[in-house]
């Protein structure tokens, strides 16, 4: 098996060693407790149709932790800046129009992004390429948005696990998000959309998928369940020149994010533990991760 040069990955290499990286994927990011005192962190959306909702407090959440009835510590807006992690695909069915779209809207929203909020791009079609790693800097994401060419199959289960196994390793002071856009169903990947969501719930990364779907068609199951498993939400656009509006939007929902804090109380401390967060006295959709590892 050729090993990888540059920023180009093989495929193969990652499938061959999908089985373990899963399993030992950094959970650095996603909300663990050790103690029966530790604090459990989580992040979450609240949206009326596609507008945040501002204004809630603690008295507004109801969180329950494998089942039991949790006592909410603290609410408040997201304010750490964003690390964004862009994963875009780039096969044949973008070539024209689309993908001139495409960079527009990816370009848009990199300049969206605050002077303190880093950004990497991975691109992917049959191949998976690390375009621009993590940088603060705009010209070399811009750059490489720009000279974006469209060819190949789509391997979009494959990118989505590459891309969280070339995440931050240490986002302390920053909260890592990745935005996916694909306009189409998986073609090439060595990985199942399974593989695609195990890896997303183990990583604790927020992930939101883009998809750009012509016709009636409102979106795939791959997008639903990754997204879901993500925390995120899965965002659809039936026109290409819709694309810059709907990255904007996502943008939008990312820095409208509450940070809910609570103790567990009454569960086990270790394993996976099923998080579920509700409103009452107030309306909206509520969009969280579904859970986290305790070690």
């Amino acid at each position: 098996m050729a090993a990888a040069t540059g920023p180009q990955v093989r495929i193969a290499a990652l499938c061959a060693l999908f089985a373990a990286a899963v399993v030992s994927l950094p959970a650095a990011h996603q909300p663990t407790f050790r103690s029966g005192v530790d604090i459990v962190r989580i992040d979450a959306s609240v949206m009326n149709g596609r507008n945040p909702v501002a204004g809630l407090t603690k008295q507004h959440f109801e969180i329950s932790d494998n089942g039991v009835s949790q006592a909410v510590e603290s609410v408040s807006l997201d304010t750490v800046p964003l690390n964004l992690m862009l994963v875009l695909d780039t096969s044949e069915s973008l070539l024209g129009p689309p993908l001139d779209s495409l960079i527009l809207a990816a370009r848009s929203l990199v300049n969206s992004l605050k002077p303190d909020e880093p950004a990497t791009l991975m691109t992917f079609a049959d191949q998976i390429r690390l375009a621009v790693p993590t940088t603060l800097d705009r010209a070399p994401m811009l750059a490489a948005l720009t000279g974006l060419k469209a060819a190949g199959a789509t391997s979009i289960n494959d990118a989505v696990v590459l891309a969280l196994l070339h995440r931050p390793i240490d986002p302390a002071d920053t909260r890592p998000v990745m935005i996916v856009f694909s306009d189409g169903r998986d073609t090439s990947s060595w990985l199942s959309g399974q593989d695609a969501q195990v890896a997303v719930r183990r990583a604790g990364m927020l992930v939101h998928v883009v998809e750009l779907r012509g016709g009636t068609v409102v979106g795939s199951t791959f997008a639903e369940e990754v997204s879901r498993a993500g925390g995120g939400r899965a965002w659809s656009a039936t026109s290409a020149g819709a694309l810059k509006e709907l990255f904007g939007e996502v943008l939008n929902e990312l820095r409208a994010r509450y940070l809910i804090s609570y103790y567990p109380s009454g569960v086990s401390r270790e394993g996976w533990h099923e998080v579920k967060v509700r409103l009452k006295n107030a309306r909206g959709e509520v969009m969280a991760r579904p859970g986290y590892f305790a070690q």
